[in-house]
């Protein structure tokens, strides 16, 4: 079986988990190690937490290319760098095919406004009643289940990129 997984970076991130089918497997936020004010994804619960929900299977991470965001400050950049850059490392040392995809391409592709994370949650709940995501700091969990949806919805009809284990998609 093929397990996709999407991944909402960030520190409040989350990975979300389908299978072939589309179907929710999980939900779970990402795991954050912290020291004073420098806060990171905590790679070796990361490892377990995807080896576990892998269990062998064939797997494709698709992550939301981000960004800097205007008038964000210099620290927190930083921060948002720190924690982007570790999620990636692990996925990489992990030798996991992935895909980066730009908020505003799958968000219009599955009907949303690109900046509303409640819609996100609405949607989310909707199509994945089975997970826990009565909490609005659920939003992370959200979208990692809808960036995965949208890999499947997208690729269904076009064979998954080969080779490379980084792809980009604008």
């Amino acid at each position: 079986m093929k397990i996709i997984i999407g991944v909402d970076p960030g520190l409040t991130g989350a990975i979300g988990i389908l299978d072939e089918q589309g179907r929710a497997v999980a939900a779970i936020d990402l795991p954050i190690q912290r020291d004073k004010s420098l806060a990171w994804v905590d790679g070796k619960e990361l490892r377990r937490m995807l080896h576990d929900a892998i269990a062998g299977d064939e797997a494709r991470v698709i992550i939301e290319r981000v960004s800097a965001m205007p008038k964000q400050g210099v620290a927190s950049s930083f921060l948002f760098g720190v924690g982007f850059g570790s999620l990636l490392g692990v996925l990489q040392a992990m030798q996991l095919p992935l895909e980066l995809v730009t908020p505003a391409k799958w968000k219009r592709e599955v009907g949303l406004d690109s900046a509303d994370k409640k819609a996100s949650l609405h949607k989310a709940r909707l199509m994945f009643p089975n997970i826990d995501l009565r909490l609005a700091k659920h939003d992370g969990r959200a979208e990692a289940l809808l960036l995965a949806h949208w890999y499947l919805q997208t690729r269904r009809s076009t064979p998954a990129p080969q080779g490379d284990l980084l792809t980009k998609v604008a």
